[in-house]
Formats: C-alpha cells, sequence, structure tokens
C-alpha cells in the first residue's frame, strides 16, 4: 500500500486541489493520500461522500507549529497547546505526526527535544523543504529516539501529489493505526521522495494572501 502522509485539499486556505480531482489522481496512481488540510476536517466528509480512500487527519496550528493528527475524526482547534494536541490525538485513537520538524520558515517545531519525543511518526521528508538540510535533520531525530518515520508531499497543488509516498507492502489494513505503525517500521517500507519545484511554496503563499483578502472586504 502507498501512502502519502500530508495532502492539503481547497479546505485548506493556501491549497486549490478539489477532493473529486485528487480521488481520481489517488485512484490512478494507486496512492493513498492523507488529507491534513489546515486547522480543519471538512475534507473528510467530502472524501467520504465520494468512496474514495484516505487517511482522515488534521494540521494543527499548536504553540510549538504545525502538528498533524493522522485517524482523527474530531476537530483539534488551533492553537491548542502542542503536548495536549497530543494527547487529544491519542484520546481519538490517532496517531502525532511531526510535519517539517525543522523548517522554521513555515511553522516549523518549536518544541522541545522531550516534548517531540512523545509523537508516533516523525516526517523525515517533507516535498516542500527548500533545503534538505532541514530533511536530514528530521531523520536523524527520529533515528535517535527510535520513531517512526514517514514521507509526504505536502501538496497544496494536484501537479505536486504522487510524487512522495511511502511504500508498504505489508500494510493490509488502511484504517487501524497500529498496523500502520508496524507497517512503517518493517524493512520492507521504501520512502519514494522527490523535492517540490521552489516556486510551489511562493505561489501557496499568494493564494492565501490573496484569500485573506476577499475575506476582508
Amino acid at each position: 500500500m502507498k501512502i502519502d502522509f500530508h495532502v492539503h485539499t481547497r479546505r485548506s486556505p493556501d491549497s486549490i486541489i478539489d477532493v473529486a480531482d485528487l480521488a481520481r489522481k489517488s485512484s490512478k496512481l494507486g496512492i493513498i493520500p492523507s488529507l491534513a488540510d489546515h486547522n480543519s476536517i471538512k475534507a473528510h466528509a467530502d472524501m467520504r461522500a465520494i468512496g474514495a480512500r484516505f487517511i482522515p487527519a488534521e494540521e494543527v496550528f499548536t504553540d510549538r507549529g504545525d502538528l498533524v493528527g493522522l485517524y482523527v475524526n474530531d476537530q483539534i482547534p488551533k492553537g491548542t497547546p502542542f503536548l495536549e494536541t497530543i494527547d487529544i490525538i491519542h484520546e481519538q485513537g490517532g496517531l502525532a505526526y511531526l510535519p517539517h520538524m525543522y523548517d522554521y520558515g513555515r511553522s516549523g517545531n518549536h518544541a522541545t527535544s522531550s516534548e517531540a519525543a512523545k509523537v508516533d511518526i516523525v516526517e523525515v521528508f517533507n516535498a516542500r523543504c527548500l533545503d534538505q538540510d532541514f530533511n536530514r535533520k528530521a531523520k536523524a531525530f527520529a533515528d535517535s529516539h527510535g520513531l517512526s518515520q514517514a514521507a509526504g508531499s505536502d501538496s497544496h497543488f494536484l501537479f505536486e501529489f504522487g510524487s512522495t509516498y511511502v511504500d508498504m507492502p505489508g500494510l493490509d489494513e488502511l484504517d487501524d493505526p497500529k498496523s500502520l505503525l508496524r507497517a512503517l517500521k518493517s524493512r520492507e517500507a521504501k520512502l519514494v521522495t522527490r523535492p517540490a519545484p521552489f516556486y510551489a511554496r511562493g505561489t501557496t503563499a499568494m493564494i492565501s494572501f490573496v484569500r485573506r483578502k476577499l475575506l476582508r472586504q
């Protein structure tokens, strides 16, 4: 099973990915997205209405930066403290996934090492990191703390989806978080990675700015 652990839809203020288009591309490529919109879970209902396979997630802006909750079905409020967010994710039966850990240019994580070590999975490759040293540092942190490792495209545009994912031949049950963790730790798990073009991030910022301006009108 192939999973892209970090995908956005137009339910995020800085993404223009249509859920129906994502579902079609997902089916064509055989890559399942984890829908991790910024402080929103509205896309979950959109995907369920289509009948597409996905992991329900949310990228929460905490007091320590971004943190993704995998397998969450109740929205976690923006600004929830980092450690409290981890607890809420676990209470929902989900997994705490730490994205773009050292990319301080875009809500990189500001938790202490002991706080960050409480997550379940570290994103050791984020396709939108302009400096690959951010990803290398994240992997070194995951290695030193014995944490599961994954990769995400962090797609905000449809063309980005399909370039980065984790191939887990041993995963048969998508809806079981424990099975997912076991598959990630397996030697069979393989990270397929490709950096996104640099202009993707700049365009994303422009979309977010324009949407904010329109909302103020």
